[in-house]
Order: C-alpha cells, then sequence, then structure tokens
C-alpha cells in the first residue's frame, strides 16, 4: 500500500473514531471541549439529536473508537517511515499499542486506575497483531519470489 493512501486511511480512521465518540459518547470528554473552542458545539448538538435513538452496541461505542485510533496511528507511522525498516521505526510503531494494551492489563490486576475490558484489549490489539502480520506475509512472498 502506498504511504499517501495509508494516511488517507489513517485519518479516516481517525475521523470515524472521532465521530463515535462525538454522536455516541457523553459530553464531558475533551474532544467536545475541543470542539466547542472551535465553533462547533450546535452541530454536534444537532447530529447527536439526529442519532440519539440509534441503539449501537457497547462495543462499537466504548471500544472501536480506541482500535481506530490505534489503527490510525501505526498506519500513518508506518507511512512516515515507509522505505526505513530499522528497529526504533518498530519501537515507535509499536509503542502506542502497547501502551494501552498494558494499561488495560494493568487494570484488571488493579495497578491502573479504570475498569478492565476485554473488548477494549481485543481492539487495542488487533491493529497491531494485523500490522506485523501484513508485514510477515509481504517478506514471506518477497522472499518466495526471489528464490
Amino acid at each position: 500500500m502506498s504511504a499517501t493512501l495509508q494516511v488517507i486511511l489513517g485519518v479516516v480512521f481517525l475521523t470515524f473514531g472521532c465521530f463515535i465518540y462525538l454522536l455516541f459518547r457523553t459530553k464531558t470528554l475533551n474532544i467536545y471541549h475541543w470542539c466547542t473552542f472551535l465553533g462547533l458545539s450546535s452541530f454536534i448538538d444537532h447530529e447527536r439529536a439526529w442519532v440519539s435513538d440509534w441503539n449501537i452496541p457497547d462495543f462499537v461505542r466504548y471500544s472501536l473508537p480506541d482500535g481506530l485510533y490505534c489503527a490510525a496511528y501505526i498506519l500513518i507511522i508506518d507511512a512516515i517511515w515507509k522505505d526505513d525498516d530499522s528497529l526504533i521505526k518498530h519501537l515507535v510503531i509499536a509503542l502506542v499499542p502497547l501502551v494501552t494494551i498494558t494499561s488495560e492489563i494493568f487494570q484488571y490486576f488493579g495497578l491502573v486506575k479504570g475498569t478492565f475490558d476485554l473488548c477494549d484489549l481485543l481492539f487495542y490489539s488487533t491493529p497491531i497483531i494485523a500490522y506485523y502480520l501484513s508485514k510477515y506475509h509481504s517478506y514471506k512472498l518477497k522472499n518466495f519470489k526471489h528464490k
């Protein structure tokens, strides 16, 4: 996938995650303060009223946005360092997913404030697993063609 397409897909994921937060989560989240600062409150209130009777699953409301944010981060960082395969690139790519995964696991043990949620853990883990599986698959295809 080209770097441009990765960035576009990353922005789409980020946008969808923000839309889910804005439309279906409580208005105490920081994103609402940012939108108020930008003068978007009335627009968001209108859109929230329009979807107020939608019954979406809790995993979409609470877990999917964070998974989309992790996926967006991975795609955009990988696009920035497209031709680099250094250890530092992979550490930076893994940083956000590993911090979120670790935080969720620590919540389970009571080491971090919050409520452990298996869906959160799955949605945090899926993008990084998918990324490295696709890299492994590409590597195998590349090496298979050259033999």
